[in-house]
């Protein structure tokens, strides 16, 4: 379910990713709320939260009751809410009438409305073991606390993790993203700002395609490989103090400043370094543009 789950959640970033629209803040407007969903789910299910433009916020309920309040921002167009299920997958939309549909992918846009200001918001109560899908075109996302794996995507906005029991997968096409704690690996990007990681377990591979990138690993498991890049910012990456690896660095326009001793291999060029840390072992990409690798010891 784990493997599924962050499958179709990539998939659902990039469609966020690539047809968000980037709208200008608006006006508060008329504003109303509903209960959309309030129930069990089961266990080992999946539920998918989707809006276009609207904010998604997730906390961990009390109990074995999803409740998910919608909450509609009405000018020129009405806002609607949908629930659909696809097998083991619940799937709950903030739609404008006339423009969105729901799917088994999330929120369609079939066309677009000029000068729509309308906004839809989902507020979750979600329980432990509950598979997390969440999704904003354009808008915040921010999942407080989760029991299971995460994928959290907005296409404009900030994606914002702060507990995940299990896998996680943060990214925004245009916002800041932060994942402050994870039970597992954690993937985690922004085409336009910084990314920050601080979790308790790794892996971790982190991207921006402008800005920086801030990682804090307290410890990591088994030998996967970590990868760090920035088209344009400064990475600055905190291991444990017992941390080993093969670095394989690509810094344009930057250089390496470590706690650790390198023992470099090959010829010396700040820019282009090949090392070892420690005993060597797992792989330690980076890669920047412009900016500088800095490697912390905790």
């Amino acid at each position: 379910m784990q493997t599924t789950v962050l499958q179709r959640g990539r998939a659902v970033a990039l469609a966020v990713l690539l047809g968000a629209p980037l709208l200008a803040p608006t006006p508060l407007l008329a504003q109303r709320s509903e209960t959309v969903f309030s129930d069990g789910v089961g266990p080992a299910s999946v539920v998918r939260l989707a809006t276009a433009t609207g904010e998604i916020e997730v906390e961990r309920a009390a109990g074995e009751t999803l409740e998910v309040t919608g909450i509609a921002h009405e000018d020129n167009s009405d806002i609607e809410f949908e629930v659909l299920r696809e097998g083991d997958e619940l799937i709950i939309c903030a739609l404008r009438v006339g423009i969105d549909r729901c799917t088994d992918d999330g929120v369609d846009s079939r066309r677009s409305r000029r000068d729509d200001r309308s906004r839809g918001d989902l507020i979750v109560l979600l329980p432990d073991g509950i598979d997390l899908i969440a999704a904003s075109g354009n808008g915040d996302v921010r999942v407080a606390d989760a029991g299971a794996d995460v994928v959290a995507a907005s296409g404009n906005g900030s994606v914002l993790v702060e507990v995940a029991a299990g896998h996680v997968h943060a990214s925004s096409g245009n916002g800041r993203v932060t994942v402050s704690g994870a039970g597992g690996p954690v993937e985690a990007s922004s085409g336009n700002g910084r990314v920050v990681v601080s979790t308790a377990l790794g892996p971790v591979h982190a991207s921006s395609g402008n800005g920086d990138l801030e990682i804090d690993i307290a410890s990591l498991e088994g030998a996967g490989d970590l990868e760090f890049s920035s088209g344009n910012g400064r990475i600055e990456l905190t291991v444990p103090a017992d941390f080993s690896a093969d670095l394989e660095a690509n810094l344009g326009n930057g250089e390496v400043e470590s706690d650790f001793p390198l023992t470099v291999e090959g010829r010396l060029d700040r820019h282009r370094v090949r090392a070892r840390i420690g005993e060597g072992g797992r792989r330690l990409r980076v890669s920047s543009g412009n900016g500088d690798l800095v490697l912390r010891r905790r």
